[in-house]
């Protein structure tokens, strides 16, 4: 048997005009054209965007030709094709890898942030025609890991990941080591094939696998019983949240019966329901799980457990209400290790991103909050601008509750009250360690908020999130909590304001004509159907019959120059900063940044009436495509 692993056989690279004209999408006079429109362009625009532009091609022909040649078009195409990369940082990454022959061009252009190691790792998978996997504890078979070192597996970057249909899948990272690949398939006796993670996706797996307690600390979901059995219906319920990867899982209790809803890809789904006879031995057993207090059902409670489906690991996060018609349950679902999400995967617009790294998060010092309401992902966004930041020479330090995302190379805390770790004690202590780097899980109150203060006004950089509608809406928040204008002014940095809008499932998406009144309120003309299909799912098996899988974020960027500072200083109001800053500080509402991803066909407009605050009506697509492109 031959057990060494499967590759793609190595074919000629080309030139992606020249795997265009030999697949039949453009002829060589339509290329011509086309090159020279590009060789003329102030700013550079990727080869296929021109043809797109010139009515040559559609973009779906032209993504489904890369996808069916990717083995001979050149990574750097690739990666400026499918807008990973722009023209110039191409060229900046070739320029020095002039200089430093002996280094690749994806190890170039991660060293040189070009490009995060994420979406370098997404392009090889497609350049070399494997699939993109993204370890996760509770998707690996665990069986599996008893058979190899943890330690074989950091020190070589791979990462036995599952057995389907007698062949044995293994994610790689960008620097894994070949020849482990011949000792793993030699200890399982079994065909190989390859899939794309990250270095740090996978070390991240292997030291929580290190370090995890044992499974006799996790409980099991997957005892046998009836729907009579108590324990059984709550492994059940536990299980269901967890098989279709929902946040959390509600037990609601109503007049005549009670409603079981999972929150999936942030919208409410009602999945199930009990007896109303049965409510209170559920919520019991809930409690001895989470180690509540059985004999209180006058008080709100909250209480936290741990356990395992499919052999994976699951910390719940558990908080009973006491409402008129008994004790209502929301259990939270954490996965114990997981990898944060890079910059350019959290959606944003190119523009937007860009000026975000050069005027934001390249700063030497000053505050830049992320701000939005619960569930708006304020801790993401965070956690993926630090992840771009950190280096061996900078010391990251940080005030949590709870930490949510474990990154080796930081300083986590994570608020404790009946241990008497404060958020105030803690605040107060960790300026004290000497970090580069602070960061806050919520500005809360004027003491946090004048530490933060403090902190940016002696040369550290200051990351937190804030409670507010909007970006403009945070300065003011600020002041009322009390801290001066021109403290605000000479120190708050940035301010991204964000929410989360789902994303239209490609798998039943459909032609639809939107509601002329939300057309309206987006100052969307009815004529713009004439040459535009808007796209909305009808609802599949593969997106729990909702129409929308998985989400993305939508921005507003407002960055604190002079004209914005002299008006905070004058205490104008938020109207006239706001409409300052549309014309002079280049800002992108939420509300445009989601109009333009409609008209991407990425959500609907429902979805961005549905969670953006609309307070000025949204430019022309013309000019936020000038202002986001």
């Amino acid at each position: 048997m031959d057990n060494k692993p499967q590759t793609a056989e190595q074919e000629d690279v080309k030139p992606l005009g020249q795997i265009l004209v030999e697949s039949g999408l453009v002829d060589e006079a339509q290329l011509e054209r086309a090159l020279r429109i590009q060789g003329k362009l102030k700013k550079p625009k990727r080869l296929g965007r021109v043809l797109i532009e010139m009515g040559v091609v559609t973009e779906a022909d032209l993504y489904a030709t890369l996808e069916k040649h990717a083995r001979k078009v050149r990574l750097g195409d690739i990666l400026i094709e499918h807008e990973f990369l722009t023209p110039e940082a191409l060229d900046q990454a070739l320029a020095v890898q002039k200089q430093s022959p002996h280094l690749k061009l994806g190890e170039i252009l991660v060293q040189e942030r070009l490009i995060s190691a994420s979406r370098l790792c997404d392009a090889l998978a497609l350049f070399n025609g494997r699939p993109r996997l993204r370890p996760e504890i509770r998707d690996i078979s665990s069986d599996l890991l008893t058979r190899v070192s943890l330690n074989f597996l950091e020190q070589n970057k791979v990462l036995p990941y599952r057995i389907e249909n007698k062949r044995l899948t293994v994610a790689i990272g960008e620097t894994h080591n070949p020849t482990a690949l011949e000792s793993i398939a030699n200890i399982f006796e079994l065909p190989i094939d390859l899939g794309y993670s990250t270095d740090q996706e996978i070390i991240t797996v292997v030291r929580y696998l290190r370090e995890k307690p044992s499974t006799s600390d996790y409980r099991s979901l997957l005892a046998k019983g009836t729907d009579n059995d108590i324990p059984f219906l709550v492994d059940k319920w536990i299980a269901e949240a967890a098989k279709h990867n929902a946040s959390d899982l509600h037990i609601e209790p109503m007049d005549t019966h009670t409603r079981i809803r999972l929150r999936i890809d942030g919208k409410m789904v009602i999945v199930g329901t009990l007896p109303k006879s049965q409510h209170a031995a559920f919520v019991s057993r809930i409690k001895v799980l989470s180690n509540c207090d059985l004999a209180e059902h006058r008080n709100h409670q909250d209480g936290k457990a741990k356990v395992s489906f499919n052999n994976q690991p699951i910390d719940l996060r558990v908080a009973i209400y006491v409402t008129v018609n008994g004790e209502a349950v929301t259990l939270r679902l954490l996965n114990p290790v997981s990898t944060t999400t890079g910059l350019d995967e959290l959606g944003f617009l190119p523009k937007t991103l860009d000026r975000f790294l050069d005027e934001a998060v390249l700063a030497s010092s000053g505050i830049i909050l992320v701000t939005g309401p619960t569930g708006s992902g304020k801790t993401t966004a965070l956690y993926a601008t630090l992840q771009y930041q950190i280096s061996p020479e900078i010391k990251v330090v940080t005030v949590e509750d709870p930490v949510e995302f474990m990154i080796p190379e930081m300083q986590q805390c994570s608020v404790d009250e009946k241990a008497g770790r404060t958020f105030a004690n803690t605040l107060r202590n960790m300026v004290r360690q000497d970090p580069d780097i602070i960061v806050l899980g919520e500005i809360r109150d004027l003491e946090s908020a004048e530490i933060a203060i403090q902190a940016a006004m002696t040369g550290h950089k200051v990351y937190a999130t804030l409670h507010t509608e909007d970006a403009v809406g945070a300065l003011f928040r600020l002041g009322q909590m009390g801290v001066e204008p021109y403290l605000v002014a000479s120190n708050v940095q940035a301010i991204l304001a964000q929410r989360l809008v789902r994303r239209i499932c490609v798998h039943c998406r459909k032609p639809y004509i939107p509601n002329p009144r939300i057309m309206r309120k987006l100052g969307v003309a009815p004529t713009i159907l004439k040459t535009k299909d808007f796209l909305k799912g009808t609802g599949c098996e593969h997106c729990f019959d909702l129409g929308y899988k998985g989400r993305l974020a939508i921005h507003e960027l407002l960055l604190t120059e002079e004209r914005i500072r002299d008006a905070l200083m004058r205490q104008a109001s938020t109207y006239q900063i706001r409409e300052l800053a549309l014309k002079h500080a280049g800002l992108v509402t939420m509300a445009e940044d989601g109009l333009y991803k409609a008209f991407m066909d990425l959500t609907t407009l429902e979805e961005v009436i549905d969670q953006c605050p609309v307070l000025t009506t949204p430019r022309a697509l013309n000019q936020i495509s000038r202002l986001v492109e």
